[in-house]
């Protein structure tokens, strides 16, 4: 499963929303708990501090904001009186998958959802589907295109971007295939970027096996 916990947890970086719950902890002079839902115009309301705007803030953003918001209530704020605040409830955002997927449409997923996860709600790119080109468009934009391929082969979740509500996802079609069989370790069928040489295919293929003979690699083109 490519889905994200609802429950978290996030990274500094998370941006928050309408619909996030928070959890403020007091500790040392004052000890308190308090869970902050953050209400539709944006914004939570801390008891004593008041109201505090935090949509579109990541969570290291409000880390430095509550500091200084509550350092005017609590004098101890950074020496004995210690702060910390956490999500406990992640919101749920709407987002489209398009193209050549399984069952395009309309889903909703976690606010800590990426593109594979959207990508596995939609049941995967269909026959014709793209596993290289992968675009993730925000506000009618291009943004960003993920290669599949480096999280399946390399493990690099670099280009798996987080989605935010109104993204859309679209998987075009595939590109060359190129069947690869003999002495290499991942024999299978591969998607070929334009820009990709024999030296890269064979890497995708997990290299030459220890009995390969490398004098003789047959390409056969229909």
């Amino acid at each position: 499963m490519f889905d994200a916990n609802a429950g978290g947890p996030v990274d500094a970086s998370y941006k928050l929303g309408a619909g996030d719950q928070l959890v403020l902890i007091l500790s040392g002079d004052v000890e308190a708990a308090y869970t902050l839902d953050v209400t539709r115009e944006g914004f939570v309301v801390i008891p004593v501090v008041g109201t505090v705007p935090v949509a579109n803030l990541t969570l290291g953003d409000l880390d430095v904001l509550l500091r200084a918001r509550l350092q005017r209530v609590y004098s101890g704020i950074g020496s004995s009186t210690r702060f910390s605040v956490s999500v406990a409830r992640l919101r749920s955002n709407q987002v489209f998958v398009v193209g050549d997927v399984q069952q395009p449409g309309s889903y909703r997923i976690s606010s800590a959802g990426t593109a594979l996860t959207a990508l596995y709600a939609a049941g995967g790119p269909s026959e014709r589907g793209s596993l290289r080109q992968v675009e993730i468009r925000r506000r009618g934009k291009p943004t960003q295109r993920f290669d599949v391929y480096e999280y399946l082969l390399r493990g690099d979740a670099g280009g798996d971007v987080r989605l935010e509500n109104g993204d859309v996802l679209f998987v075009p079609t595939h590109g060359a295939r190129i069947r690869v069989s003999g002495g290499v370790l991942r024999p299978a069928t591969y998607e070929l970027r334009q820009t990709e040489s024999l030296d890269e295919l064979v890497a995708s293929a997990g290299g030459f096996t220890d009995d390969a003979s490398r004098r003789r690699i047959r390409i056969q083109r229909i």
